[in-house]
């Protein structure tokens, strides 16, 4: 605000100049205003109200602006971004069946290419540079299990190999020649068989009746088990006097012994025998479940090494 001071009036415009600086010396002491101070562990901060009833304030108007008598001040809340290696999928759309077909999905991917571009313009050129893998995954094919989400690893941080009941074959060149390319080319220091609980091809691995050809070769390994563990496959009679945690234990007991069997196998292989001779090689097999009814991964302790 700015006054032309004229002869004649200079002495009213001081006088009205010095009752505006008053009204400002007073503030604190008038009764619309709080005295209050905040104490040093609060986070609210109190101003001064000031009364616009009066000609005084009236006057100071255009030179305090007007504020809301209690201002807070608080810590801004944490929103993590979302992150590749963090990323979950919509839990409610996964179990419902796809609305539009194949389209949705079509529709997923491009919603989550573009998520991630924005987040980081140059993941996908990186992406296709290579990846280094330090970890060689076998798997259940279940999709409930996949490894990149129980494990929170993003792309290029774990090699997969899935099939029914995470199982290592001799004669099956699929996993013969990716344990191949784990340990050899991409030089993986651990080697991971991992089982689940819940698990459909060890529940029904032992009833022939409700298998295909196929399947019942395929799962033959696990109905071998029996010779050694005759209390993991009770008969129908049996199982129908147990209660639920008896047959949840039993069952989890045959899958523990089924990853314990693949880590025995993984090791004897020739593949992995080779590279232990490597003296500075690092490469350990490890059995782990996880478990369904909680998230959690869980380690056998059978480690196995050179």
């Amino acid at each position: 605000m700015v006054r032309i001071l004229l002869k004649g009036n200079v002495k009213a415009h001081i006088t009205d100049w010095f009752k505006s600086f008053q009204s400002l010396k007073n503030i604190g002491q008038t009764d619309g205003v709080s005295k209050k101070l905040t104490s040093p562990n609060s986070t609210e901060i109190l101003l001064p109200r000031l009364q616009h009833k009066n000609s005084q304030s009236q006057k100071i108007e255009g030179i305090i602006p007007r504020h809301s008598p209690i201002i807070t001040y608080s810590q801004p809340q944490y929103q993590p971004k979302p992150t590749v290696n963090a990323y979950l999928p919509d839990i409610t759309r996964s179990i419902k069946n796809l609305e539009n077909g194949l389209l949705d999905v079509f529709n997923n991917n491009r919603q989550w290419a573009n998520a991630v571009r924005l987040q980081d313009a140059k993941f996908f050129e990186t992406l296709a540079k290579g990846q280094e893998p330090k970890l060689f995954w076998i798997g259940c094919s279940d999709s409930r299990v996949p490894a990149e989400i129980i494990t929170k690893l993003g792309f290029g941080e774990i090699f997969v190999h899935r099939n029914i009941a995470n199982q290592f074959k001799e004669d099956d060149t699929n996993c013969l020649s990716e344990l191949e390319f784990a340990v050899y080319n991409l030089k993986v220091e651990h080697i991971i068989v991992c089982g689940h609980t819940k698990c459909g091809g060890i529940q029904n691995a032992y009833n022939d009746l409700a298998l295909r050809e196929n399947l019942k070769i395929w799962l033959s390994d696990i109905r071998k088990i029996k010779d050694s563990y005759p209390e993991l496959f009770p008969d129908q009679f049996t199982e129908s006097k147990m209660s639920k945690s008896e047959i949840d234990f039993i069952h989890k007991k045959l899958v523990s012994v089924n990853v314990i069997n693949q880590v025995n196998k993984i090791s004897e292989n020739i593949i992995v025998k080779e590279a232990w001779k490597d003296e500075k090689r690092r490469l350990a097999v490890h059995g782990w479940i996880f478990n369904m009814e909680n998230g959690h991964l869980e380690d056998l302790y059978v480690t196995r090494n050179k």
